[in-house]
């Protein structure tokens, strides 16, 4: 009775009927009227079932080709149709292949590989964040035009039906793209080869969309419509000359020399508009008709060059030699620094064609040791990073006489570096090559050591210079690794064969300098008895750290009862995430964060496995694992305003009852990171399929035909349980069913 009494305006002496008692919890629990009516109904829908769905993927190519002594060509068209696992997700693909080569002389070889393809979107998908707003006691009524609940499933704007906002847009979004390469291959006298390739890529991009003022949350806006058309134009221009030479029986040496020219433009347009009057039933094909225009466009320009020089030589095929020297440049950098030159090293040793290894021959059929050192550069950075940027707008002033003025003004919002110039790593890397017992087991074993210098980062300013932050070449990063690679013939015979190989490694890297910056090492005192390099604290960048290790508040656990006073002391109540005061001062700040594990993977291992039955069944899979990863989980703290009406899934909480340390009570406190490991085992596929037998195939003069079926990502085992440890929320899985022939 205490329990229905407490919030009644006039308490009872007797309880209610079973309804209304049951009305009354559910009110308590906020349930709108709509969502009680249909609980006492027995009315419940299941949102993922609506909007997720079992996408159907479609993908058919036809080619033809041919070959003659002086000419061969091969034509392939395609068209691919998929849906996505979200309802509405979709689009189609139309896609055109062309090769040609024709040798027009006994020295002149000229041919083309082109590509074009058209990407058709727009198709607007389900907005599936709304089945976590949306109880299971609401329903979806986007068919019933005359339902109150149409557009807001629960009767309150806490909710809405995740398909109505699609009913008021129209959009169209197209791709299309055109790759190529033209080539020319010119013999010489004297062993000498030239070739040219140009490559050409068109991009040309459309996207269309409105926003329809019928609908009721949008109707102030009078219709809104976009259109953006943007055009991509790269090309890459090659000229390549070779020389081959034989020396007697033993000598070997191969030249490659290389001049490389690259242009880049890239044009966009946007125009927007709303307000439409008298009507938006035209939508974006009309887009002049709205009231507040809005026009931008954008151009960009870039371009590039480079040349290589490379010699290999080769004694007996025993000892091997190559020696290259590349010179880059790229017009992003600054004018000081546009070009930078990298030059490389390998040497090779094939130890097993010397004499004193004869007598391994029967079980070691092949050894080759590996050295190489080079150096390579990065040139990821915007195409006007090293430049100013001016920026244009409205500036209010008020004059002598108090009168408020409003004047244009051009201001720079970037500082410039005209010294910016490439990333370089230089790296070592020794290795072996083997075959044993009858090469029915071979692989690779390599290590490498590698240090990059001159890091491209965005170096934070203090803010009286006027600007947050300039791109600059600062730093240095090691890195280093191992990768094992073992290739198995394990059972080869008349009806049944079996090879598997495998992949094992691991990398490391750490700061070894950033910015140069001295701050002062003190003792227990406070007297200064040193310095040594700053950190990043801004960047989370730490001198002899990996940059993806951790470095946060160590969570212990959650504030359970009894702790309150404790808890009080940094804002908490029990039901929060307790993190460690590693000082012990009261107060959370960046001398209690401490480093913890890391981001990404500490090891990773690949297995893949091919059977053949019968000569003509095949059966194989591939399976990965990446070990030892973090990364962050913060909805197990319940955080935010409306966790006690939903949540993305089905989460544990603490409760007075519940005194769980892994999750917190619902709308908690949390002040940091809850890190929790991912590491998993993945069955990235498996595929069986079956070869027809020839002897059958000839009678429908059909030259093979192949039946097969794939799954992508059947299962993944793994500890972490809310979504995918690599993927997200949510990642696909696929059932392909495959025709091959040949006619």
């Amino acid at each position: 009775m205490t329990w229905y009494n407490y919030d009644q305006k006039n308490p009872g002496s007797a309880l209610p009927d079973d309804k209304t008692l049951v009305t009354t919890w559910l009110t308590r629990l906020n349930l709108q009227n709509i969502e009680i009516e249909n609980y006492l109904n027995g009315v419940e829908t299941n949102w993922d079932d609506i909007v997720y769905q079992t996408g159907l993927q479609q993908d058919y190519t036809t080619s033809i080709s041919n070959r003659t002594d002086n000419f061969s060509y091969y034509w392939s068209l395609g068209y691919a149709d998929r849906e996505g696992v979200k309802t509405g997700d979709r689009y189609r693909n139309f896609r055109s292949r062309l090769n040609l080569e024709s040798k027009v002389t006994s020295f002149l070889t000229v041919g083309l590989n082109s590509q074009f393809a058209t990407r058709i979107g727009g198709y607007l998908a389900a907005d599936v964040d709304q089945r976590e707003h949306n109880s299971p006691y609401t329903t979806n009524e986007i068919d019933n035009l005359d339902s109150p609940y149409r557009m807001y499933p629960s009767g309150d704007n806490n909710t809405k039906n995740p398909f109505f906002d699609n009913l008021y847009r129209d959009r169209r979004d197209i791709n299309h793209d055109f790759n190529a390469n033209l080539y020319a291959i010119l013999k010489l006298p004297f062993g000498l080869e030239y070739q040219m390739n140009f490559t050409p890529r068109y991009h040309w991009y459309e996207y269309m969309n409105h926003e329809s003022s019928q609908h009721p949350e949008w109707a102030g806006e009078g219709g809104k419509s976009e259109r953006k058309n943007e055009k991509t134009f790269n090309w890459l221009l090659d000229h390549i000359v070779r020389w081959k030479q034989e020396f007697g029986n033993d000598h070997r040496v191969e030249a490659t020399f290389l001049f490389n020219a690259e242009k880049g433009q890239w044009w966009q347009t946007v125009a927007k508009n709303q307000q439409f009057t008298p009507s938006d039933v035209l939508g974006y094909h009309n887009i002049g008709a709205g009231a507040i225009p809005s026009v931008s466009s954008n151009d960009t320009y870039k371009t590039g060059d480079a040349l290589m020089g490379r010699i290999f030589y080769s004694f007996k095929d025993k000892y091997l030699i190559t020696a290259s020297v590349r010179r880059d440049g790229y017009s992003a950098f600054g004018q000081m620094n546009p070009r930078a030159t990298f030059p490389a090293v390998a040497l090779g040793w094939v130890f097993t064609s010397e004499k004193f290894m004869e007598a391994s021959g029967s079980w070691l059929n092949y050894g080759k040791l590996r050295f190489s050192w080079g150096q390579n550069g990065n040139r990821d950075i915007g195409q006007y990073d090293a430049l100013a940027s001016l920026n244009s707008g409205l500036h209010p002033y008020i004059d002598q006489n108090g009168n408020v003025y409003v004047t244009s003004q051009i201001y720079i919002n970037r500082m410039p570096n005209n010294t910016l110039k490439w990333e370089r790593t230089a790296s070592y890397n020794i290795g072996i090559d083997f075959s044993v017992c009858g090469d029915r087991l071979s692989g690779s074993m390599e290590t490498y050591m590698a240090e990059t210098n001159d890091l491209l980062v965005n170096r934070s300013l203090p803010s009286i210079l006027g600007y947050d932050n300039v791109k600059a070449n600062l730093g240095t990063l090691t890195n280093r690794g191992f990768e094992l690679t073992l290739n198995a013939n394990v059972i080869e015979n008349r009806n049944f064969s079996w090879n598997s190989s495998g992949t094992f490694s691991f990398h490391r890297r750490k700061i070894k300098h950033l910015y140069g910056d001295k701050e002062e090492i003190k003792d227990a005192d406070g007297n200064v008895i040193g310095y040594k390099e700053a950190d990043d604290l801004a960047n989370k960048w730490f001198i002899g750290h990996d940059t993806d290790q951790i470095w946060d508040y160590e969570r212990d656990g959650v504030w359970q009862l009894g702790e309150e006073e404790e808890a009080a002391k940094y804002g908490n109540k029990p039901g929060d995430f307790k993190y460690i005061d590693q000082n012990n001062d009261g107060v959370m700040d960046n001398d209690d964060k401490i480093f913890q594990g890391y981001t990404t993977p500490r090891f990773r291992w690949s297995w893949r496995n091919e059977f053949t039955f019968y000569k003509n069944f095949n059966l194989s899979f591939m399976v990965y694992s990446h070990i030892g990863q973090y990364g962050t989980f913060n909805r197990a703290a319940n955080t935010g305003g409306m966790f006690d009406r939903y949540t993305v899934v089905d989460i544990p909480r603490w409760t007075k009852d519940n005194p769980t340390n892994d999750y917190g009570r619902l709308g908690s406190k949390n002040i940091g990171s809850n890190y929790v490991k991912k590491t998993f085992v993945r069955m990235e596929n498996i595929t069986l399929s079956y070869n027809v037998p020839q002897n059958f195939l000839k009678r429908f003069s059909v030259q093979n035909m192949r039946f097969s079926v794939a799954v992508r990502n059947p299962f993944v085992i793994t500890g972490w349980t809310f979504g995918d440890p690599e993927g997200g929320d949510t990642t696909l899985r696929t059932v392909n069913f495959g025709v091959n022939f040949t006619l």
